[in-house]
């Protein structure tokens, strides 16, 4: 048959042209596939229970006691969602509300979809989740087991007084019940977690109890201090790439070793963390976020005794790469500007000549304040602390501005004649700041006559409830 009648032929025509549509849908078909597949993806969406206004949240991915930035999601009458590639790794994520607070809520994601809502107010104790098996699981884990181990210790605190024998006899039975019920509930929740990432947050959670409780407080915390790491394995890597064994360290130091006495505390807390040091080992990355922690707690608390211990004994001794250089800048620079300490002396060029802090004389009083002209806040701060201060005679004021322009410093400054303007142009660069440490404005500095530090108060309520008081 010649090819034009072929393809004018009715019955043959009608054939390819069936085909051609089948072709047609069997490619929409696998092109839906493909793109389903490549944009696959698991949700996780969150509310607010609250009714503060938060305009946006951040989602970070824990890895290697760091953390990976992974997605932002406008926040929109309280809820937010945040979409994963379906490939993304399993592991530990959280959530920031307020990044500059360090305020977050955190969670497990392990490639399922994840509904949940928090108070911001209380994340970690208000948080619920009504899908997630993972979270739902861990969660009711720790609901079960808090409420048995407290009434465990409840029973336990009971044997440190003195009591009859029968008393006695009758306060081990209950105490061992407990203890028979708090390992039927670990096992119960080891064997329901199998084969989820809950499981390795269960097994090292589990809490190490006497057979037969302690006579005296003393006993107990040793024995508590000598288990308290026996379920946590430094190997496993869902919990060494969470927060969970870095926040067991800081346990360990911090709420173990408590007393009256400043001295006794850090004496209690250099032993704990040389034990602690010695358990870690070789674990480098466990062993620089635990003491990088415990450098950024002794600089919040300005205990300038447990900086240099830890500074001298264990920081300075992790291989040279891992240091932070700008973390030791802000040691030094606290150490220098601790309470008691004199204030570091700073020059600057004023009308062509030079003065230095130790030069300025005549008041009672001084405060080296570091602010800038495009922080909002110092915007709203600054003026209120101007009026005030400047109604008091036996107080001298040196503003440091931290700016990148001159005009915009010499905008908010031409009503504040009261105050010894200084411009830099480093901002965070300067040397008055690498002295200082500072890494938040406004700063505030209270110096006496002798350029001696009295007070480094963290905002201008704060600060004016020095002088209202004087």
């Amino acid at each position: 048959m010649p090819r034009k009648q072929f393809l004018q032929d009715p019955r043959i025509n009608c054939t390819f042209e069936k085909n051609k549509m089948e072709m047609a849908r069997i490619l929409i078909l696998i092109l839906f596939l493909f793109t389903y597949t490549s944009y696959a993806q698991y949700s996780i969406k969150g509310s607010f229970d609250s009714d503060q206004d938060f305009t946006w949240i951040l989602l970070y991915k824990l890895e290697n006691g760091t953390q990976t930035y992974m997605d932002n999601a406008d926040v929109v009458e309280g809820a937010f969602e945040f979409n994963i590639p379906e490939k993304e790794p399993s592991g530990i994520f959280r959530a920031y509300y307020q990044i500059e607070n360090n305020l977050y809520v955190e969670f497990i994601y392990n490639r399922e979809e994840i509904v949940f809502s928090f108070d911001p107010n209380d994340p970690e104790e208000s948080i619920r989740f009504s899908q997630s098996e993972e979270n739902n699981l861990t969660h009711e884990y720790y609901d079960q087991i808090r409420s048995t181990q407290g009434s465990l210790d409840s029973l336990q605190a009971l044997f440190f007084d003195p009591v009859s024998s029968t008393q006695e006899q009758e306060m081990l039975k209950s105490y061992q019940e407990y203890l028979y019920e708090l390992d039927a509930l670990q096992s119960t929740y080891e064997d329901k977690s199998q084969g989820k990432l809950a499981n390795h947050f269960i097994r090292a959670s589990k809490q190490f109890n006497p057979e037969v409780p302690y006579k005296n407080t003393a006993d107990y915390i040793e024995g508590i201090k000598k288990h308290f790491f026996d379920a946590i394995d430094l190997h496993d890597t869902v919990l060494v790439h969470s927060a969970f064994i870095n926040n067991r360290l800081n346990d360990y130091v911090f709420y173990l070793n408590q007393a009256d006495n400043m001295e006794t505390m850090n004496e209690m807390h250099r032993e704990s963390i040389d034990n602690a040091v010695d358990w870690i080992g070789e674990e480098l990355d466990i062993l620089t976020a635990f003491e990088t922690g415990l450098i950024e707690t002794y600089l919040i608390e300005e205990n300038a005794a447990m900086l240099n211990f830890v500074m001298d004994h264990h920081y300075r001794s992790l291989p040279a790469e891992l240091q932070d250089e700008e973390l030791m800048q802000r040691v030094s620079a606290s150490l220098k500007t601790a309470v008691g300490t004199k204030a570091p002396d700073f020059e600057w060029d004023q009308d062509g000549v030079k003065k230095h802090l130790y030069g300025i004389q005549g008041t009672d009083y001084y405060i080296v304040l570091f602010f800038s002209s495009n922080c909002p806040h110092c915007q709203i701060e600054i003026p209120e602390f101007y009026s005030f201060i400047k109604g008091i005679e036996n107080i001298k004021v040196v503003a440091v501005g931290l700016e990148t322009s001159k005009e915009s410093w010499e905008t908010m400054t031409q009503g504040y004649k009261e105050f010894m303007n200084i411009l830099d142009l480093d901002k965070w660069s300067s040397d008055k700041v690498k002295s200082y440490g500072v890494n938040a404005i406004p700063s505030y500095f209270v110096l006496d006559a002798d350029k001696t530090i009295l007070a480094k108060p963290t905002d201008f309520k704060e600060l004016k409830s020095m002088f209202e008081t004087r």
